[in-house]
């Protein structure tokens, strides 16, 4: 399927999630069957999915008592905006449904007029994008289709075939359903033929029940001679146990007209016979009367326990079709994979008695799977099945997996494919038979569903395909469910090493906390802060200094091996250690000395033996007032007291808050560099991947220092960010870039330019009033300015972050989420935020060309931030294959050495030019 770029602008529902669209269609279609339920899915889709025009079209075939017509659809509902059409029948050649219905699925996304030139339908309508998917019948037949068409081009064409395909398989449901009633209908029509070769019972009543003319047939059959069909009343060929019925059916008759009833006549002899008896009014010698024809049923028995039959298929497939519709409410409501096993269990437990019940998933490595729910199954049976090898031989499990098709045993204990000891299991749980429905979605294995039978079984063909289509539901929602799983985890996990971040420590935290005013331990938080690293990643190259981090985190951990301790990675070369449940404080002081010693020993990247040692931090605290915040300051300070002095380890105490000297000459020099102008602006372009221009660029801040020469912001913004000076220091930086982007204009470059913000600018009143002021000084648009916030900074104080972001819209200045998945946000929140761009961290992009699970972060981000109207940048971008990656992926725009390392002004009107 074509890729495509999504603007808020051309798609009014990109931003609606996937599960909220989906519920609005299925609330939509509730409780409706035939045409009703049909009419209603297009207008649904025309309403919910924001499409002009939506059908659904049935081949002409043999169903419909035609010859085969390979030409033609027929249309079955049509809505155009909403408001439903009648059918007709849809020319294929030419058209769009043509190549469809070979391939089973068609995305058109625009210019479908200059694609299909001779299709009536779409030059009538005007039609730019055109999406459908096929019918398919439980024979895996091609039976239609369901499209759209719209008048825009098409976005989010991934949500848009997923919508299709789920409601693929209900309308292919309801199609069949209705080709069971009209083969139902027929027989009926059949019986009703054999019936009218059948010699009737002719008779005419009285009002009271008197016989008042019969034919010989009726005589004949009751046994009752001329004479006496003059004495008897119609109740007196009547079986008593339907007499009170026909009295009723009589006046009833005498009522509206006409009637009809199905009874046991009693004759002369006593013989029972069924009747299905016709009847209406009449005049007859000026009197109301009642004249009948009553078939003799009993030849028919056979043929209406046929009828029933076929009834209880119908029924059957009725009930199949609400357990798939609850299927679809339950889980796509859910983003977790354990409940949507357990929602899977529970909902297979409640339609079938008496049997085992195993949801499995694959894990993370693809190598082993594991039971996520079960029901029926015993202890020792989950134990010993707990974690087993992906495609294990001689299991009913591994079987399907490796086939990808549903699989079926009817006796297990006769199944040669099945190993003897895996059969051992099988019988010790008392199961005969079972079916394994491989959960496969976009050809990737996600898990199965295992349902074993305590009973003989029989799996005829309509059953099978129910298990399919349940199939097909569960593992959407499953992969899903993984890809949102995966999502999540980058607000508690640091992509690189697989650690928990800052955010999760942030939590483990607080909890900690508030478990030591009920006990009288101690908590402990060790800081470490590799020494040398940077020489590392300079000397050699990041990939090697990626590498070393990975084998920090395990290193340590295994150095310490304590349960009541975590190690995280709060950035770059720092990693924090929570230490809880101890009883003195020299236990923590040895757990920051193992941690040092570990360190220590070489590590060995790609043969090369790596030693560097440690600055390490300790805050221990008993139960005072601390926050975490105020924590990790106090081990931040020991830690930085460390590296100062020369020493391993420092443990902080109050004392050190006096000892800051350094970081106040710093500031007051700060305040002196604003003051006098020894700051300096360079910019790193942001390269547009769709044309190949320089659209933008990022202003980083240097300090031209009189002792130290030219500093990076890394030595000095971290230390200002706790003062009020990043105030000034922001307002310096924003005037500075606005009048070189008044400069700029002035020579024909045209880009706009970003501009960080820390807290303190987030939650300062004063801020936009500068801002304000500053773009009218320098005669600045709000969309040639744009402002970069990181996560961290956002969820420091998310609501007046929230305030200050709603009045950057207002104004239309464009805002950038910086440094994505390495902070505290969650998808929860950023769906929430006037966000424009999504910033991806050099993490996720400098190794994704190697790195599998970085490439699918990378594109998930990258599909997340246009479902949600926003442009993506991937940030540290230092060679041409990966720029092509994401190209290929769908990213908007770039930085990184491979286009341009920061530069002066000048040097980026060069750029500027040359990429034009």
């Amino acid at each position: 399927m074509q890729k495509s770029e999504s603007t808020p602008a051309d798609n009014k529902f990109e931003s609606v999630q996937f599960e909220t669209i989906l519920k609005k269609m299925l609330y939509a279609t509730k409780g409706r069957l035939g045409d009703d339920f049909l009419d209603g899915l297009v207008q649904a889709m025309c309403e919910h999915l924001g499409v002009d025009f939506a059908f659904i079209g049935r081949r002409e075939n043999e169903l419909l008592g035609q010859e085969q017509d390979t030409t033609h659809l027929q249309f079955l509902a049509v809505s155009a905006k909403g408001e439903s059409h009648t059918g007709s029948l849809y020319e294929l050649e030419g058209s769009p449904c043509q190549p469809l219905l070979e391939q089973g699925l068609l995305c058109v996304p625009e210019k479908a007029q200059e694609r299909y030139p001779n299709d009536k339908l779409i030059q009538d309508f005007n039609a730019e994008g055109f999406l459908g998917v096929t019918l398919i019948d439980s024979n895996n037949a091609t039976v239609g289709v369901l499209a759209i068409l719209t008048h825009e081009p098409l976005h989010s064409t991934s949500l848009l075939t997923n919508i299709l395909q789920i409601f693929s398989y209900r309308v292919s449901s309801e199609l069949e359903r209705q080709l069971i009633t009209k083969n139902l209908q027929d027989e009926v029509l059949v019986n009703q033929a054999q019936l009218d070769s059948v010699p009737a019972l002719m008779f005419m009543l009285s009002q009271k029940g008197e016989f008042l003319r019969w034919n010989q047939y009726f005589r004949s059959k009751f046994g009752y001679s001329h004479e006496e069909m003059f004495t008897k009343n119609v109740i007196d060929a009547v079986h008593e146990t339907d007499r009170k019925r026909v009295e009723l059916e009589m006046k009833n008759v005498l009522d509206v007209g006409k009637g009809s009833i199905y009874l046991n006549g009693i004759t002369k002899s006593g013989e029972v016979v069924p009747l299905l008896a016709t009847t209406q009014t009449a005049i007859y010698e000026n009197e109301p009367v009642i004249v009948g024809v009553a078939l003799d049923m009993t030849e028919q028995q056979n043929v209406e326990h046929s009828l029933l039959r076929s009834q209880g298929r119908l029924a059957r497939k009725n009930s199949q079709l609400s357990v798939i519709n609850t299927l679809v409410e339950r889980l796509h409501a859910s983003h977790s994979v354990k409940h949507i096993a357990e929602e899977v269990v529970s909902l297979l437990q409640s339609i079938h008695e008496d049997t085992l019940l195993i949801f499995t998933t694959v894990s993370s490595s693809g190598e082993n799977m594991q039971i996520s729910a079960s029901s029926g199954v015993s202890q020792p049976v989950i134990e010993a099945r707990s974690i087993f090898p992906f495609g294990q031989m001689g299991s009913p499990t591994g079987i399907a997996m490796l086939s990808r098709k549903l699989e079926v045993f009817p006796m297990i204990e006769e199944d040669k494919r099945i190993d003897p000891l895996i059969k051992e299991m099988v019988k010790f749980e008392k199961v005969k038979g079972g079916i394994v429905i491989p959960l496969i979605y976009q050809n990737e294995a996600l898990g199965a569903v295992t349902i074993g039978f305590k009973y003989d079984s029989k799996f005829p063909s309509d059953e099978l395909e129910f298990y399919r289509t349940i199939g097909s539901s569960i593992s959407l929602a499953l992969a899903n469910a993984r890809q949102y799983e995966l999502m999540e985890s980058l607000a508690t996990h640091d992509n690189l090493t697989g650690l928990p971040n800052r955010n999760a420590l942030n939590q483990d935290s607080r909890v900690a906390l508030k478990a030591l005013s009920r006990n009288e331990k101690l908590l402990g938080l060790i800081l470490v802060d590799l020494d040398r690293f940077k020489e590392i990643n300079d000397t050699l190259d990041h990939q090697i200094g990626d590498k070393l981090l990975k084998l920090v985190g395990p290193r340590i951990s295994d150095a310490i091996n304590d349960t009541d301790t975590r190690v995280y990675r709060l950035g770059g070369d720092e990693f924090c250690v929570l230490v809880c449940n101890k009883s003195d404080l020299d236990s923590i002081s040895a757990i920051a000395e193992l941690i040092k010693i570990s360190i220590a020993r070489a590590f060995v990247v790609d043969g090369l033996n790596l030693e560097i040692s440690s600055s390490i931090g300790v805050m221990i605290t008993r139960g005072e007032q601390y926050s975490f915040s105020e924590m990790l300051r106090c081990a931040e300070l020991a830690m930085y007291h460390a590296k100062n002095e020369g020493r391993s380890i420092c443990e902080y105490t109050p004392s050190l808050d006096a000892d800051t000297n350094q970081r106040f000459v710093i500031m007051s020099e700060m305040a002196e560099a604003i003051r006098n102008d020894e700051l300096v602006l360079h910019y790193q372009p942001k390269y547009e991947l769709k044309t190949g221009k320089i659209i933008g660029c990022e202003a980083l801040v240097r300090w031209q220092h009189k002792q130290y020469g030219l500093l990076p912001p890394a030595k000095f913004i971290p230390l200002v960010e706790l003062t009020q000076l990043i105030r000034p220091l922001t307002y310096w930086v924003m005037k500075t870039a606005m009048a070189q982007m008044q400069q700029w204009k002035r020579e024909g470059i045209l880009i706009n330019v970003a501009i960080n913000l820390s807290t303190r600018n987030l939650t300062d009143e004063d801020f936009i009033g500068q801002v304000d002021s500053l773009m009218q000084e320098f005669e600045i648009e709000a969309s040639e300015i744009e402002f970069e916030v990181t996560e961290t900074a956002l969820m420091s104080n998310l609501d007046q972050a929230m305030q200050q972001l709603n009045e950057f819209n207002l104004r239309g200045i464009h805002c950038s989420l910086d440094d994505y998945g390495t902070g505290y946000s969650s998808l929860s929140y950023i769906k929430k935020l006037p966000l424009d761009v999504l910033k991806i961290d050099r993490s996720f992009i400098s190794q994704m060309l190697e790195d599998k699970e970085d490439r699918i972060i990378a594109q998930s981000t990258i599909d997340l931030a246009h479902s949600l109207g926003m442009k993506v940048i991937a940030e540290g971008v230092e060679d041409e294959n990966t720029l092509r990656e994401l190209a290929a992926q769908g990213c908007d725009y770039i930085q990184g050495y491979h286009i341009s390392e920061p530069v002066d002004a000048e040097s980026l009107a060069k750029l500027y030019w040359e990429h034009r």
